[in-house]
């Protein structure tokens, strides 16, 4: 079990629409799988309560900052069979009362929507008698320590959390979030990884000027920003708050070292090095190769049409613009045939315009459909919706660290890829599979294909389709999710294949699934279909 809390600035603090998500009210709630609201005096009504909430909120009229906590804890697929809407209930009360909201009104609900469980509180900050703001203090901390009872209490997967409160680490959300979504390096963590070249560089300046020099040679430089200091990439805007790298990097200090700030003038170093923002996954030099190829390839198909853009839109504008302008001079017209050519000649002018977007616009969404996507894990996640079996074990394998070297470790799975491109090639022979499905991710290519044998068994219509209007998708972590048109899941991670728990359906299908997988031994126990060695199978 892990919980974050969602970060929203004041001014787009909307409880009303994190009700209304949390209950997936514009889905007539497709995702959510329940949804309740506590603390209330409008006990079980939930849209009443919402405007409960509203209403306590508007009487506070003190605080400047955000009204609402948004929390999401989430759950490890192995828990779905031990969870039940009480286990939920009496989670949400925990946290409450860890949080110190025990009092407070609150909107929840469990969605099933993604690869895992996960359940959303929105929390109203505001005392429903005192009318007080309550911020959680080191909610973190309290937070961590509630999921390791938690977890022991209802028997759930123990997940890693925080060693110790006095741990000097520090994270940055932000940073982190971006890792796990791109799957790419931050420029936080690019900081963190030189931070004693940084701090060597500080202690050997003598002045601004050579301390400025050092930091050019990691493609980065110091600046002003606010009260404080940010250290900002030299190729982008990226930048982060210097003093959260280390105290000695709070402006008092620096000042104090350095004299008061100056700007770096007059100089040129040579880079030695730079922010790019590499994959944290290994094994990964032919993909990453083929990645930047195409995203820079994609960068001047687009710089191209912008070019293209600018030009024909400032030819159909200075065109217009001085047929307007002549037709406004013409002393010799009319008033009333004046008025006539000019509105005429706005309407063609508003057209061609109109035209002309609409023209750009579908070829952006072509170029968009050539390449659809940005970032490292979604280029992964496209190779292996199309069938690369080593995209998929990419996604799949353990993330590390980008050394200042950036050379990654070897160890015995690497060849594990080079297993994998045989694979392909035999399953691009295998006469089982039409044409079609060769194409695919093997795990793909058999869910099509028991899809077919169940089509072909229930053509005399006595048994009840089951895999009919099935879709699936790649996660960034590899886990290939299946969906049946009843909205239950089938979840193959390579390893185990998982499915939603109380659907006999999905519980078929991943049966059928693993066996054909792993195996005429694979077995059931809970919601997790596995090899027939492998302990805790009961069936």
């Amino acid at each position: 079990m892990i919980s974050r809390r969602i970060a929203c600035k004041p001014q787009n603090d909307n409880y009303r629409r994190l009700a209304a998500y949390i209950a997936d009210a514009k889905h007539k709630g497709e995702k959510s799988l329940m949804s309740w609201c506590a603390g209330c005096w409008a006990g079980d009504d939930y849209e009443l309560a919402i405007q409960e909430v509203l209403d306590t909120q508007d009487l506070n009229k003190r605080t400047r900052k955000e009204k609402t906590y948004h929390l999401i804890v989430s759950f490890r697929p192995e828990d779905e069979s031990v969870l039940t809407p009480e286990t939920y209930k009496e989670i949400e009360q925990e946290f409450s009362k860890a949080l110190g909201f025990e009092e407070h009104q609150r909107h929840c609900g469990v969605h099933k929507n993604t690869n895992n469980l996960h359940m959303h509180i929105a929390y109203n900050m505001i005392h429903p008698e005192t009318l007080t703001r309550h911020e959680p203090y080191r909610d973190f901390y309290k937070r961590d320590w509630l999921h390791r009872e938690l977890e022991q209490k209802f028997g759930l997967k123990v997940d890693n959390g925080r060693q110790k409160e006095s741990d000097p680490k520090r994270t940055n959300d932000r940073a982190a979030s971006y890792e796990a979504h791109s799957g790419q390096q931050s420029f936080d963590s690019y900081i963190k990884e030189r931070k004693d070249f940084i701090l060597e560089s500080l202690r050997s300046a003598q002045n601004w000027q050579s301390f400025h020099k050092s930091l050019t040679q990691i493609g980065i430089e110091i600046r002003l920003r606010g009260n404080g200091c940010s250290i900002k990439d030299l190729h982008s805007k990226t930048a982060i708050k210097a003093s959260s790298l280390d105290r000695d990097f709070s402006k008092p200090k620096l000042e104090a070292k350095l004299g008061k700030f100056q700007k770096p003038f007059g100089f040129k170093v040579e880079e030695k090095e730079r922010y790019i923002s590499r994959p944290l996954h290994k094994y990964r030099e032919e993909l990453y190769a083929e990645y930047r190829t195409v995203i820079e390839s994609r960068k001047i198909a687009y710089e191209s049409l912008k070019e293209e853009q600018d030009a024909r839109w400032k030819i159909i504008t200075t065109f217009w613009n001085q047929k307007i302008k002549k037709t406004k001079k013409d002393s010799q017209l009319r008033p009333n045939n004046k008025a006539r050519l000019l509105a005429l000649a706005t309407d063609r002018k508003n057209v061609e315009i109109e035209t002309f977007k609409k023209e750009m616009t579908e070829k952006r969404a072509a170029l968009r459909e050539q390449t659809p996507f940005s970032r490292w894990n979604d280029f992964l996640k496209w190779k292996a919706e199309n069938g690369d079996e080593v995209a998929l074990e990419i996604l799949r394998s353990k993330k590390e660290s980008i050394s200042s070297e950036n050379k990654p470790e070897r160890d015995n799975r690497g060849s594990k890829l080079s297993t994998l491109k045989r694979k392909q090639s035999e399953i691009r022979k295998d006469s089982s599979f039409v044409w079609k499905d060769k194409r695919r991710l093997l795990s793909i290519s058999k869910m099509l294909q028991l899809q077919a044998e169940e089509s072909n068994r229930n053509t005399g219509g006595e048994e009840q389709s089951v895999m009919a209007g099935l879709t699936w998708r790649v996660d960034s972590s590899g886990n290939v999710l299946y969906t049946l048109k009843n909205g239950a899941m089938v979840k193959d991670n390579g390893d185990k294949i998982f499915f939603s728990v109380g659907d006999p359906g999905a519980e078929r299908v991943a049966l059928e699934l693993g066996r054909m997988m792993f195996g005429r031994k694979a077995k059931v126990s809970g919601n997790v279909v596995a090899r027939g060695w492998e302990k805790g199978m009961v069936r």
